[in-house]
């Protein structure tokens, strides 16, 4: 399965590529829920930067092949690597914390008391979209998961996706719990709601469009629209469910990267792969299974308050963390290996395959809802996303620590919290996935913290 889903990710980057079309900026987000001023000390009216594109194909194929190989014969990195002198984090005080006001992060669990209904209603009002009828504007144009955007009956605007058949609740709960998860560890997510809507609810608004294969706008019909619920697990009792994202407050102007910065943003002045919060994002991404932690998955937006304007950067689309994937289950090999893995490959062909890796002792938990997830055998010090990560690549053990930290500060109640809000219909989904964050909750505090600095970290261990 591993490998069909290098292929497929390859196969479709190619074909990306070779039409030359960058995708469209992801358009769902929500506001911080602190004012403007509370979260940087920026500019007063400065020029909203431009629009950036960012190609998911392009984005595989450099973390995948370009960037290891030019890292590969980088003299620098090589010596620090020898001499075990990784660069630190750029952006920290005196304390070796994250330097404040932010943009990007906000201290909260870990750093401050913050309780569980704190946590529910972090990313905003967590009601979805208002009772009523929907009008779809724009059908989701990115990524593989299929989605629109649509107007409630109160003006509110979200986008809105759903899970893959056969697996009800899979992408849409991941969802959920992860912007609960994100926001309480301190980063802008998304407000995102489950929803529940029948086909009758659905209007197609006047200049409603999608964009075609050859990435041209085209006007929805009312035939697309079924095409598109075609494809997603089927209604219940009528209804259909799905995850609703409130939009961002601001202009979204784009994703950002993970190494570089905007030069279009006078604020953004130290390179991403130099962030501790970003650097220590690993540690919570390790802990999700947030595999698919990348670029493409953020957005910025251009936020204009009364005396100042600036670009907050949010992550967005938390469908594949835990045991998701983007059409079913993730693979075995999620969190040990990158999709094309040097270091694997050729360990198995001077082994000649006979090296046995911990994942193939893995016991899937049979869920379809969950997916494949576990907490015993997680390494909690050499877990893998999808593929390379810039800031990831750059992390030192004093960014993991801090990011040990935050996973520290969430107790079983707020874990618990987090996973019912994403209303899974078999409760044996939520008794698993929480046991399992729990879990990897403790594997995490006693690598990194030796099972102290939280009030998490003297839970007693839940391996399911």
């Amino acid at each position: 399965m591993r490998l069909f889903a290098m292929v497929t990710t390859l196969a479709a980057a190619c074909a990306l590529q070779a039409i030359a079309r960058a995708d469209d900026a992801p358009g769902a987000a929500t506001q911080e829920s602190a004012p403007p001023a509370a979260n940087v000390a920026a500019a007063p009216r400065a020029r909203i930067p431009d629009e950036q594109n960012y190609s998911y194909a392009w984005d595989v194929i450099d973390n995948t092949f370009v960037r290891p190989a030019t890292r590969f014969f980088d003299v620098a990195l090589l010596a620090r690597k020898v001499t075990g002198h990784k660069r630190e984090a750029a952006n920290v005080d005196a304390s070796d914390q994250v330097r404040l006001p932010s943009t990007w992060w906000q201290p909260r669990a870990g750093f401050r008391p913050l309780t569980a209904q704190q946590m529910l209603h972090g990313p905003g009002p967590g009601t979805g979209p208002a009772p009523g009828r929907w009008s779809v504007s724009h059908a989701k144009d990115q990524g593989v998961t299929v989605g629109f955007q649509i107007k409630d009956s109160k003006g509110q605007k979200f986008l809105v996706k759903f899970d893959p058949p056969g697996h009800p609740d899979l992408g849409s709960a991941c969802d959920v719990i992860g912007s609960k998860l994100f926001w309480a560890a301190g980063y802008n997510v998304p407000d995102n709601t489950i929803a529940h809507f029948r086909l009758d609810d659905l209007d197609i608004a006047k200049d409603a469009t999608f964009t075609d294969p050859r990435g041209h706008k085209e006007p929805m019909t009312r035939a697309y629209l079924d095409q598109l619920l075609a494809k997603v697990e089927p209604p219940v009792d009528g209804r259909y469910r799905c995850v609703a994202s409130r939009l961002l407050e601001g202009k979204p102007i784009g994703p950002y990267e993970y190494f570089g910065t905007r030069p279009d943003d006078p604020e953004d002045r130290i390179p991403h792969e130099l962030r501790r919060e970003l650097r220590g994002l690993w540690t919570l991404c390790a802990w999700t299974n947030h595999a698919d932690s990348r670029g493409p998955n953020s957005l910025d937006t251009w936020v204009e308050g009364d005396d100042r304007s600036f670009v907050r950067h949010h992550l967005i689309d938390f469908s594949a963390i835990l045991g998701a994937g983007a059409v079913g289950g993730r693979a075995y090999q999620t969190g040990w290996e990158y999709y094309v893995d040097y270091f694997v490959s050729g360990r198995e062909m001077a082994t000649a395959g006979l090296y046995r890796m911990p994942w193939e002792q893995a016991r899937d938990p049979g869920l379809p809802s969950v997916g494949y997830v576990e907490g015993d055998l997680f390494d909690a010090e050499h877990w893998k996303p999808d593929y390379p990560n810039p800031a990831f690549d750059e992390r030192t053990d004093r960014d993991v620590r801090w990011g040990a930290r935050i996973v520290s500060g969430f107790t079983d109640d707020m874990i618990r919290a987090a996973v019912e809000s994403g209303e899974y219909t078999d409760p044996r989904a939520t008794d698993y996935v929480t046991r399992v964050l729990i879990a990897r909750r403790d594997h995490i505090v006693q690598r990194w913290l030796g099972g102290a600095g939280g009030p998490a970290a003297s839970a007693a261990s839940h391996n399911p």
